[in-house]
């Protein structure tokens, strides 16, 4: 039985708490961001578990609460051996969080969850990078630099609200261009991008 494995969103809007706690575990946003390596094949989960080094039973929970927020499906079945065999496919190809369930005061906690575990899930793999030699810095002075040499930057500053605003716009922008999916054949380089934009505000206001 197979569904239409090419019915995958571009970008998925979280605008629920449930999704929201379903993005709160580093196993089960590694297990998604596995399958979107590949967002329109089907993914057994003892494949998954090999790539992430984990034993296949310690997935199947993580994977039934992907399924159940939609956040994965079923894209094939097969028997196996008398045993039903699933193969997953992610629904989305990339995930926004919406506005309302950003400011609603009541999701305060369940938020910190979800952006904790997204920050540790991110630092994990940086730090696999640096540490397996991976994460190649500039050239030296003098030398020609690496179009895809790393870029680390902070920005904590003040700006008027016309440039802050012009700013979070170019980003959206940046960001919605790039989420398009590449030519299956010619994207061969695995690129690790985290971006996180807020401008505080009084909680009083």
């Amino acid at each position: 039985m197979a569904d239409d494995a090419d019915a995958v969103t571009v970008v998925r809007e979280v605008d629920d708490v449930e999704t929201l706690k379903a993005l709160s575990d580093p196993l089960r946003l590694a297990i998604l961001r596995t399958m979107m390596n590949d967002v329109r094949a089907g993914h057994r989960v003892k494949d998954i578990a090999r790539l992430l080094d984990q034993p296949p039973t310690r997935l199947y929970r993580h994977i039934k609460v992907l399924e159940a927020a939609g956040l994965i499906k079923v894209a094939q079945t097969r028997m196996v051996s008398g045993i039903q065999e699933s193969q997953y496919q992610v629904a989305q190809f990339a995930l926004r969080l919406s506005r309302d369930l950003l400011a609603a005061p009541g999701n305060a906690g369940d938020l910190a969850d979800a952006f904790a575990a997204t920050l540790n899930d991110f630092r994990d793999r940086l730090v696999r990078d640096i540490i397996s030699g991976r994460f190649q810095p500039e050239a030296e002075a003098g030398a020609k630099p690496d179009p895809l040499g790393p870029m680390v930057v902070a920005l904590d500053r003040r700006l008027t609200p016309e440039r802050a605003t012009e700013f979070r716009s170019r980003l959206a922008a940046l960001m919605e261009e790039f989420n398009r999916p590449d030519d299956e054949e010619k994207a061969v380089v695995p690129v690790e991008f985290l971006m996180m934009f807020w401008a505080p505000k009084d909680p009083a206001e």
